[in-house]
């Protein structure tokens, strides 16, 4: 009676084990079939143009046009991937611009003891942001398009898109010097208008980093 027993525990410990080792191995097709759907996610089922443009990976840089490579994340339809990256690439031509104007104007304001009562480089660079979102940027179109079909998980499509967006230099240097200009000439107002001698000096020569100082390096 007792090695009965004894033979019948082992047998149900034997089928127990190779009802795991089964439910092992399953998970184990599992996780490996979910492993290389991710992998295969990462990689493009379609590319248009099929060639990768170098663009995408190296920004031209010529001395007619300005240029920027906006990027989408990865949506639905291809026309809501293509509004993302031009978006994104619009939002850099600001950023460009308000980047420099930020750069040049500390450096200026440290070397002609300018207070940011008088000018603040950091509300310059929003100005300026401002006013080439709302001038340069504003619809500005995609020159080219590359575009990523990609298969999720959910057995869908999902479109990536790059967008090269390129502006004529001698358009956006026409742009710059009017902005400057306007600029220079606002705070020479504000300057004749001053009494006291400290802050109209440096009104003075804030309108003279606008008048000059400060175009070359935007333009």
């Amino acid at each position: 009676m007792k090695r009965k027993l004894v033979l019948i525990a082992m047998a149900v410990m034997a089928v127990n084990f190779s009802g795991f080792a089964k439910s092992a191995k399953k998970q184990a097709k599992e996780a490996a079939r979910q492993r290389e759907a991710a992998i295969a996610a990462l990689k493009p089922i379609q590319t248009i143009p099929e060639k990768r443009p170098s663009w995408v990976d190296s920004v031209p840089i010529t001395n007619k046009m300005l240029s920027f490579v906006g990027v989408s994340n990865q949506y639905a339809t291809d026309a809501e991937a293509r509004n993302e990256a031009q978006g994104d690439g619009r939002g850099q031509l600001v950023k460009y611009y308000g980047t420099l104007i930020s750069d040049k104007g500390r450096k200026a304001t440290a070397t002609y003891g300018i207070t940011s009562d008088v000018f603040d480089p950091q509300v310059a660079s929003q100005e300026l942001e401002e006013f080439v979102a709302e001038g340069l940027a504003k619809g500005l179109p995609a020159k080219e398009f590359y575009t990523e079909v990609y298969f999720t998980q959910a057995s869908k499509n999902a479109f990536k898109v790059y967008a090269l967006m390129q502006i004529d230099k001698e358009q956006a240097d026409k742009a710059m010097q009017e902005y400057c200009n306007q600029k220079a000439a606002e705070y020479q107002s504000k300057a004749e208008a001053e009494k006291d001698a400290e802050k109209r000096r440096q009104l003075e020569k804030t309108s003279e980093l606008f008048g000059g100082m400060l175009q070359p390096s935007l333009f």
